[in-house]
């Protein structure tokens, strides 16, 4: 939980796409954030959301008071909350003193929001500079900057990990998800990864399998340009070419 422990956001980040409608039908994810029980919430895709609560056990009621205001029927098992028709949710890890954290997977859409205060809010997000980019921030943070940065602007986002098979490591186009999970598990490693946005304005950012002086993650900002000098296996490619171990 160590990535965690600076992650309280007083304000409310929300982000409604331009050219896609909420109603009010699909405000589950502003329903977590309004809620005392979240310490942190990240917005993986549009349909999976990350809620990091804390340990009394209040997030169990207030998804089940979600479902029961959608009019759904909850079932639950030991990692498993699932609300027909609405939304399954998983926990990832065990309750600790520190809390614990939950994927949420809804069946519909949900508006970009988060509540983390390491990155800028959603109004506030603008592009860093070319270049390093300054501060500290864990790999998934800064896949949240980035999101925000690249939905708010209308791109479509990508992402390459490095996948090891012993000594060999791969650049592999991976979905949002195992993306997030990788970052979540081995993005504060040494191996690198990148983010990439394509729209009217493309960029990409890379993690530096080097850290920083003070052992902090070295992130890198491209503008303007994008996937196409990274030598990947396209996520539709049966073919992958592997790389020299670092």
């Amino acid at each position: 939980m160590r990535i965690l422990r600076k992650l309280i956001l007083p304000a409310v980040a929300v982000l409604t796409i331009s050219g896609q409608a909420f109603s009010e039908e699909t405000d589950i994810r502003l329903t977590l954030l309004e809620d005392k029980s979240v310490t942190a919430l990240y917005t993986i895709d549009e349909f999976n959301t990350l809620v990091i609560s804390g340990a009394d056990g209040s997030m169990d009621k207030a998804l089940e008071s979600i479902c029961s205001e959608y009019k759904g029927e909850m079932a639950t098992d030991a990692d498993t909350l699932r609300c027909e028709g609405v939304f399954t949710a998983s926990r990832i890890d065990p309750v600790t003193e520190e809390g614990h954290s939950i994927v949420i997977t809804t069946e519909t859409a949900q508006p970009l929001a988060y509540k983390n205060e390491s990155i800028p809010s959603v109004e506030d997000v603008t592009a860093p500079p070319s270049g390093l980019i300054e501060g500290e921030h864990s790999s998934i943070d800064m896949y949240q900057y980035m999101y925000a940065l690249c939905k708010k602007n209308g791109g479509t986002p990508s992402v390459v990990l490095s996948k090891r098979f012993g000594k060999t490591a791969r650049y592999t186009e991976v979905g949002a998800q195992e993306a997030f999970g990788y970052l979540m598990a081995s993005g504060e490693g040494k191996d690198p990864w990148f983010f990439a946005c394509e729209g009217e304005n493309r960029f990409i950012v890379e993690k530096d399998y080097q850290h920083n002086l003070d052992g902090s993650n070295r992130f890198t900002f491209h503008p303007k340009r994008g996937l196409e000098w990274v030598d990947y296996v396209k996520a539709e490619d049966g073919v992958v070419a592997a790389l020299d171990a670092r």
